[in-house]
């Protein structure tokens, strides 16, 4: 019993504190905002809807969580595997749509 009251804390506290788990569209958003952050050279030039579309696509792409994490923390070390790099090739055309309309 103990031990499922030390797991059910741990989940608790991993939620509350962002432990892990996907960036949402607006933490992604606002990387692609932040001129400190490298991402957001991607978004130069787009309007705010245009960037919540591009945060949107980054989303629901199938970007590993650590990927887009990454992405978000401006992580330009991080280097992603085989699953990360067909993702961005197959999210290249929705990106294209969030700057073109």
């Amino acid at each position: 019993m103990k031990k499922l009251v030390a797991l059910a804390t741990l989940l608790v506290v991993l939620t509350a504190c962002g432990g892990g788990g996907r960036p949402s569209e607006d933490d992604i958003a606002k990387a692609l905002k932040d001129k400190d952050n490298p991402v957001s050279a991607m978004a130069t030039g787009a309007n705010d809807d245009q960037i919540d579309c591009i945060a949107k696509a980054l989303h629901e792409s199938d970007l590993s969580d650590d990927a887009l994490q990454a992405f978000v923390d401006g992580d330009e070390d991080f280097e992603g595997d085989k699953e990360d790099e067909d993702a961005i090739a197959d999210m290249a055309a929705d990106i294209g749509k969030c700057i073109t309309g």
